[in-house]
């Protein structure tokens, strides 16, 4: 069965960074960053604009979950505000159109003095850096799902331990 993998977390933690080491490393395997699928100038959050992103984010997930080629697809996102209620949508449409997968979440963290580290090294400005910690660094702590630890982490340790609470094997 296909393996969809779900790298949740705050603003800045690496969970692109994360996905991108895994598909370099596992075969037959796709990248999805959900920021791909809300790409536009301006952005307002309209009932239209989240129209596009949930059926981007579809149709996306559905074309590499359904194409032979690939077995495993990892998908970062982040749920803050309204966007695990899209999510949601989204997994739930898949699942509506008998589209088989494993679904695998995982939360990315690290502690608060790492997360503004990586969000200042990603050459975010300070009132991003900012609305990222009030916004979504603890935003995760009231899910129940397997959480990843990355602030003394290198990159292939995160890769390691996202792979094995997933048990995806790479290689």
């Amino acid at each position: 069965m296909k393996q969809l993998i779900v790298i949740v977390g705050p603003n800045a933690v690496g969970k692109s960074t994360t996905a991108e080491k895994i598909v370099e490393l596992c075969p037959q395997s796709a990248f999805i960053d959900s920021d791909w699928c809300r790409v536009m100038n301006p952005f307002p959050l309209t009932d239209v604009t989240k129209e596009t992103v949930i059926e981007n984010m579809y149709s996306l997930l559905r074309n590499y979950l359904v194409c032979e080629e690939i077995s495993t697809v990892v998908f970062v996102y982040s749920w803050h505000g309204e966007r695990k209620e899209m999510y949601d949508r989204v997994i739930k449409q898949l699942r509506d159109d008998e589209i088989e997968f494993q679904e695998n979440i995982v939360i990315l963290k690290c502690s608060e003095a790492e997360n503004r580290r990586r969000a200042i090294a990603d050459n975010r400005d300070e009132e991003r850096v900012e609305r990222g910690i009030r916004n979504t660094f603890s935003f995760y702590d009231e899910y129940d799902y397997p959480c990843v630890d990355t602030t003394d982490m290198t990159i292939m340790e995160a890769v390691e331990r996202v792979c094995e609470v997933t048990k995806l094997k790479l290689g």
